[in-house]
């Protein structure tokens, strides 16, 4: 019985420390310019991921869920082009806090689900352009310029790739086993090291 209730526990304790450092949700700033550098207020934009969709309007901040997939931007506004953005989505600092609590559980967990990552936070759109932002510049109350086509670094994202949530449980359920350990006999230990 007391060798059940010891893993279950273990079990239960690193599971609720997984996001303790972590917040599901981020905000984003969203602002709206013309190819002339003009400011355009109350453009209507979706932002989408595979997390889910949402809408503000320029130039207000929208709580949006955190994932490892790129976040989609589409701003409309009467008499202008569509302007078009993607956020690169990065590993947070905090990440690394949560393995230090929450163990390599916690980390699994936040990578599978997306908690890990965080975007650009504030980031201006230019109507009749499609811009990538990347969190690997991100600087703290600072507004991040897009740039056209793909970022540096693509591949370094690819490499952080969001792991199925199978693959996330086997990982919890193996980091949860009882560790067993087997003495060696007298007979395999090595008595051929040489004395000094």
């Amino acid at each position: 019985m007391i060798k059940l209730i010891v893993p279950l526990t273990l079990c239960a304790t690193l599971t609720a420390c997984a996001s303790i450092t972590q917040d599901k949700n981020q905000p984003v700033k969203v602002e709206t310019i013309t190819a002339s550098g003009d400011k355009v207020e109350d453009a209507k934009c979706l932002l989408k991921n595979d997390r889910g969709e949402f809408h503000t309007e320029t130039p207000k901040t929208v709580l949006v869920r955190k994932s490892a997939g790129d976040l989609i931007i589409t701003c409309q506004s009467p008499n202008h082009p569509s302007a078009e953005g993607k956020l690169v989505s990065r590993t947070g600092a905090a990440v690394f806090g949560n393995i230090i609590f929450g163990g390599v559980i916690g980390g699994v967990l936040d990578t599978a689900s997306g908690v890990a990552f965080n975007y650009p936070e504030w980031v201006q759109l230019v109507f009749g352009k499609s811009l990538t932002f990347d969190r690997h510049h991100f600087k703290d109350n600072t507004l991040q310029v897009g740039v056209e086509g793909n970022t540096e670094g693509k591949a370094e994202k690819q490499e952080i790739t969001q792991q199925p949530a199978q693959e996330a449980e086997q990982q919890v359920q193996q980091a949860t086993e009882p560790i067993r350990i087997t003495p060696k006999m007298d007979s395999e230990v090595d008595t051929t090291a040489s004395k000094s």
